[in-house]
């Protein structure tokens, strides 16, 4: 892939165009991943919309999804990185766009993050589904957070070390992330990417009975679920499709948003957390 700029901005797409493409994309690599017997699982906002719009939440504009992490790399040497017309890239943090977990990428579309207004210039990449590997966890309540704290600070310098000097939506945290760059620079960007993916390869899926994600920056310990009521797949109606969800839905989503998910939220909150704007890809 190459690397994006203003200039690859096309026309504008609306919303709805780009979850068609979503859509697509979703299609394309479910039916790869069930011919070759890979588990994968809608997460997040996606299975949340799934379980209660039967469908995108109105104002989302994202897919995500969760693969056991020996599944994900299965994934990876049988695609060899292409499934159709899209591409799919393992966590780096030396490419174009670094990142702790699997994206399939399409290039037809243009994503302009602004990050609401976090960082001074937008981000160009290519529309996106993020992929999550499932982790094996601690059986233990307590060793779990432990587990989720020790990975914290890699994660913000990693992270340090891909937005621009100066960032945050605070002053105080523009502050903060000024000062504390120097110090994620001695490490360097590889080491703080190595020391995340040990840790969280540190308990082997499969190796206990609870399993979880740890990539993401939304949730941490809502994420642990028994191993016996994530992984046995069902599936769940999407946009007048069906995919895979896990056969705990209710109680992973009640972890993650609450026990009255199924409610919507007030009106001020039904608003994207992104700060994207979508433009066909010229080149």
């Amino acid at each position: 892939m190459n690397k994006l700029v203003k200039n690859n901005c096309g026309e504008e797409i609306t919303l709805h165009d780009v979850k068609q493409k979503l859509l697509q994309m979703l299609i394309v690599f479910a039916e790869f991943c069930e011919k070759n017997g890979i588990r994968y699982y809608l997460s997040g906002g996606t299975l949340l919309g799934a379980v209660r719009h039967e469908g995108f939440i109105p104002w989302d504009d994202d897919i995500d999804l969760n693969i056991p992490r020996p599944d994900c790399e299965k994934l990876q040497e049988i695609s060899g990185g292409q499934i159709g017309n899209y591409v799919l890239v393992p966590p780096n943090p030396d490419l174009l766009y670094p990142s702790n977990f699997w994206r399939l990428y399409d290039n037809s579309v243009v994503i302009e993050n602004t990050m609401k207004n976090s960082v001074r210039e937008p981000v160009y990449h290519p529309l996106f589904i993020d992929i999550f590997p499932i982790e094996g966890l601690p059986e233990d309540d307590s060793l779990t957070k432990s587990h989720y704290d020790s990975m914290l600070l890699s994660k913000k310098m990693f992270g340090i070390l891909n937005t621009p000097i100066w960032t945050g939506k605070t002053l105080s945290k523009k502050i903060i992330h000024t000062l504390v760059r120097p110090f994620a620079l001695v490490m360097g960007k590889n080491y703080w990417f190595s020391r995340i993916q040990k840790i969280a390869q540190s308990i082997p899926f499969g190796s206990t009975n609870y399993i979880g994600v740890m990539m993401t920056n939304i949730h941490t310990v809502e994420e642990r679920v028994r191993m016996d009521e994530f992984i046995p797949s069902v599936k769940v109606n999407f946009e007048g499709h069906q995919f895979n969800g896990p056969k705990g839905y209710d109680t992973y989503l009640r972890q993650l948003y609450g026990d009255d998910y199924m409610q919507l939220p007030p009106e001020e909150k039904r608003q994207s957390h992104h700060g994207f704007h979508f433009y066909n890809y010229t080149a």
